[in-house]
């Protein structure tokens, strides 16, 4: 497709710092870090219930 390149889409350069583009980079490795974590302990958990309610005999 050619044609005129000032109509196409582009993304803008960012205006945060490069401290703060690290910093942001840092905060989102650190959320997706506890998300993984709750959802391994939330399995943990599940699998704790399944096995206690397995072995247990009312």
């Amino acid at each position: 497709m050619t044609g005129d390149r000032s109509r196409e889409p582009y993304i803008a350069p960012s205006a945060d710092s490069p401290e703060q583009t690290a910093r942001k980079a840092k905060a989102g490795k650190g959320i997706v870090i506890f998300i993984a974590a709750f959802a391994i302990c939330a399995f943990l958990l599940y699998l704790g219930i399944l096995i206690y309610a397995s072995t247990v005999r009312v």
